[in-house]
Formats: C-alpha cells, sequence, structure tokens
C-alpha cells in the first residue's frame, strides 16, 4: 500500500499548488508558463539521476501529457483565481471514474482480479459511490452547473492523462529515475509550448513581475513534489483511478485548513468524513 502514501503526498502538495493562486491571484496562462520554467530550473540538479528510455513512443507520451497539462493547469490556476482552490479540483470525480473504467478496459490483469474475487470488486464499488456521495456532500454550493460545466473538459483530459501516464511509466526500469525524468521533460515542453504562446498575445501582467516571479517559485516547487509523488504512485497502484481518490481527498483539506485559518467556508464537515471513509475503503480493497 505504499502507492497510497505517495498518493496522499501528492494530494497535499497538489492542495498546496491550487491554493497559491487564491493568494497571489496570477493569470493563469501566465503562471503556468513561469511555473514551468522554473519547475525545470529546480529540477536541472537531479538529471544524473534520471533515466532516460530508448522507447521513442515515451517521448510522444510526454508531449500529450504537455499539451494537456498546459491546458488543464490553466484552467484550474484561473478557476482558484476566480472563486476558491477547492472549486478548481471539482473535476476529480469525473475524472477518477473515467480513469477507472478506460483501466479496466485496458487492463486483463485489472478484469481477472475482479471476476476473481468479486468481494473486491464490490469494496471498491461502494469506496467509489461514498467518495462521490461525499464530494457531492462537502461542496455544497460549488456544485452547480455552471461549476461542473467549467471542469467537465479537464476531467475528461485528466483521465487520459493518467492512464497514459501509467503506460509510459511502467516502461523504465528505476522508480526513481523514470519518475523524475518524466515530471523533467513535460515541464521543458510545457514551457515550449507556452512560452510562444504568452509572449506573442504580448499582454501585459496587472501584477508586479516580482508578484508574478513570486508566485510561480512557489507553485513550482509545490507542483513539481506532486507530480513526483502521483508518478511514483501510479507505477505502483494495480489503477491509476485509485490514485485519484486518494488525491481526491483534497476538498478534505481544503475543509480543515479553512477552518484552522477561520476563512469563510461552507463545506460540511459530514462530507469531509465521508470521503476520508470512502479513500480508506479503496486503499485496503485495492490489494
Amino acid at each position: 500500500m505504499i502507492w497510497g502514501f505517495f498518493a496522499l503526498l501528492a494530494g497535499l502538495t497538489y492542495c498546496v499548488q491550487s491554493e497559491t493562486n487564491r493568494h497571489f491571484k496570477v493569470d493563469g496562462f501566465e503562471l503556468n508558463t513561469f511555473r514551468s520554467l522554473f519547475s525545470v530550473v529546480l529540477l536541472l540538479p537531479l538529471i544524473p539521476l534520471m533515466e532516460w528510455p530508448r522507447i521513442p513512443e515515451y517521448y510522444l507520451v510526454l508531449l500529450l501529457e504537455a499539451s494537456i497539462s498546459v491546458v488543464c493547469m490553466m484552467a484550474q490556476y484561473n478557476l482558484s483565481a476566480k472563486k476558491n482552490g477547492r472549486i478548481a479540483c471539482l473535476h476529480q470525480p469525473i475524472a477518477i471514474l473515467l480513469t477507472f473504467m478506460i483501466w479496466f478496459a485496458l487492463s486483463p490483469e485489472q478484469r481477472a482480479v475482479f471476476f476473481a474475487h468479486p468481494e473486491k470488486a464490490a469494496y471498491v464499488a461502494t469506496g467509489f459511490i461514498l467518495f462521490f456521495f461525499g464530494l457531492q456532500t462537502i461542496r455544497k454550493n460549488d456544485a452547480g452547473w455552471s461549476a461542473f460545466l467549467a471542469v467537465m473538459p479537464i476531467a475528461v483530459l485528466y483521465s487520459i492523462m493518467a492512464v497514459v501516464s501509467k503506460i509510459a511509466l511502467e516502461q523504465g526500469e528505476n522508480m526513481l529515475g523514470i519518475s523524475l525524468n518524466f515530471v523533467f521533460l513535460c515541464n521543458i515542453l510545457m514551457f515550449l509550448l507556452s512560452a510562444p504562446i504568452y509572449y506573442g498575445m504580448k499582454k501585459a501582467s496587472s501584477l508586479p513581475r516580482k508578484t508574478v516571479y513570486k508566485a510561480s517559485g512557489y507553485v513550482a516547487l509545490a507542483h513539481s513534489l506532486s507530480w513526483f509523488f502521483f508518478c511514483l504512485a501510479v507505477i505502483l497502484t494495480p489503477n491509476p483511478a485509485y490514485v485519484g481518490v486518494i488525491t481526491g481527498l483534497a476538498p478534505l483539506w481544503f475543509l480543515l485548513y479553512y477552518k484552522i485559518r477561520k476563512i469563510d467556508d461552507d463545506a460540511s464537515p459530514f462530507g469531509g468524513l465521508v470521503i476520508g471513509a470512502a479513500a480508506i475503503i479503496i486503499l485496503f480493497s485495492s490489494n
């Protein structure tokens, strides 16, 4: 169950980067452009530890990952700036369900386990039901149609990303090396994709450059850690959707954080307990 620990770390650091822009309110595309550059700089000293696969398809997957990330992270950062970090994470239940279905269809091993052990399938189904119910309960006013329509494209793209990530990462011989390389190259490609568009827009930021760079630096650190832990979890998990359930505890962490900081929020503690219980069920039934 070590994958659950890495997924927990990925989820916590993911919350940090989502919530950071609630404070700085930097334009999503601008933030993602500089964040990816700063992430590359942070990872440069770790190049000697990276594994470089000789499979051409691996690098095509990286390009797909980078393209999806550019679109999705830009949308999420903007949602964080306009609303809050929790609303920026509303794509997760849809993405998790889609990821589970896609991987179940692609993985003979996964189907064999469920057919041989129907009780595990029942536990997993129960966990998913509780998880979705808990999210609906905890979100309250966030769960409007406008919010769901805003995050639906993000959910679809992230489900594709989760599946192809697992396929690509499993090609590595060293879990640490392939994960570092995956995050490093994705960030390079994200910057190369974003920078020409950003500078071509010739749109001056209304915020001081120091603020933009500061926000980008903070988010780069949290994002790189989150992505690295996510990669480790995806490699070890039998289904990438399970990782999504653990990282999907984001609303619970936001609930606790907002309560501690006394930030106005209408999230339901009962909903937080339900999604926490769902994550525990998924964690233990996945073995």
